[in-house]
């Protein structure tokens, strides 16, 4: 009987930290992380990108602010430019954990106006894609992480990009241009 209930409470034990490493990740880990960047700016031809974190650190509970943003500041009054079904894209990588969150396009082909001088913004919203993963932690983590409004605890970097064509009458220019920010979620 004392044997069985060794076992039993192995067991259990095995099963708690199985269930925490998806969710949960020691403090101490988390402090060899340090924030890099909470903006990042590039330029290509008559555009800026723009990737933006409003903050360094948030707490589990709260919203993350993070969006991207696109500028014309050519010489035309506004450009037409044809993208995905987003303009603006992300991709994250929670470093301490080593998972990447990623999101499908699910159209091309859409047009969007750009003002010169008025930034085309567009806001982080979470979701994630797991087509095939044979670690069971990872989809734990990604359907804590898509529950409720905030992000799990650990160490963020996020990329940005935007990937669109500018029409410009029979000829157009491609624009590709990517920027980074980091940020951590604490408890």
């Amino acid at each position: 009987m004392n044997r069985s209930f060794s076992i039993l409470l192995l067991l259990l034990v095995i099963l708690v930290a199985g269930c925490q490493s998806s969710s949960q990740i020691d403090a101490k880990e988390l402090e060899k992380y340090k924030v890099q960047q909470t903006e990042d700016e590039v330029k290509q031809g008559d555009f800026i990108f723009r990737l933006v974190s409003e903050k360094g650190e948030y707490r589990q509970d709260e919203k993350v602010k993070l969006y991207g943003e696109i500028e014309y500041i050519g010489e035309k009054e506004e450009v037409s430019i044809v993208h995905s079904a987003s303009a603006i894209l992300f991709s994250l990588e929670e470093k301490v954990r080593g998972y990447y969150i990623e999101s499908s396009v699910q159209e091309i082909g859409v047009t969007t106006k750009l003002k010169k001088g008025e930034p085309y913004r567009e806001n982080y919203v979470k979701k994630a894609e797991v087509i095939f993963e044979e670690d069971p932690s990872y989809q734990k983590f990604v359907d804590h992480f898509l529950e409720g409004s905030g992000f799990l605890t650990g160490y963020y970097k996020v990329n940005g990009y935007t990937d669109f064509f500018v029409k410009s009458g029979d000829e157009g220019e491609y624009v590709n241009m990517e920027a980074n920010v980091d940020f951590k979620v604490l408890e």
